[in-house]
């Protein structure tokens, strides 16, 4: 098995925007009515290994949301082909894998429905995974990953 790899602000989402939450605001228009208006705002996720916080930008999918679920996680990462960091989550998440082709650091992915993979090197590859996200400043990541195995904790804050 090869295995794997959020900031508030209101923004108007596109589908590759990251995962966010809906907030209920009043907007008053001009004969005085009052509506609600859904907007959205990015859900931040960290990831901090051996004291370092790495920022996390979210996915918009079913998959983020169900780990989002589960935060905060600490978890005991083994590392694999020196390139990725895996371990299996408490729960099994909803998937929807496709091939991954090209795996960047920082990518975050789901390997089958319970495996949770941190890449820290690009590679080519021909397994399937589902993103979850991706961390927004990767290029520290190998160096404090290591290439032995190591505790990882995800939070929301």
């Amino acid at each position: 098995m090869s295995a794997l790899s959020a900031c508030a602000d209101n923004q108007n989402r596109t589908p590759d925007s990251p995962i966010g939450h809906e907030s209920l605001t009043q907007n008053t228009s001009h004969n005085s009515t009052e509506q609600p208006i859904l907007e959205k705002k990015q859900m931040n996720m960290w990831m901090t290994v051996d004291g370092h916080r790495f920022e996390v930008t979210f996915e918009d999918n079913a998959t983020a949301h169900a780990f989002a679920a589960q935060l905060p996680l600490t978890l005991n990462m083994e590392d694999l082909h020196s390139n990725e960091k895996y371990a299996q989550l408490p729960n099994a998440l909803p998937t929807n894998a496709s091939r991954a082709n090209t795996i960047y650091n920082g990518d975050i992915m789901l390997y089958g429905s319970s495996t949770l993979v941190v890449f820290y090197k690009n590679f080519s590859s021909s397994y399937s995974y589902t993103r979850i996200g991706k961390v927004n400043q990767p290029d520290k990541l190998a160096d404090r990953l290591g290439q032995d195995n190591v505790q990882v904790e995800f939070s929301l804050n």
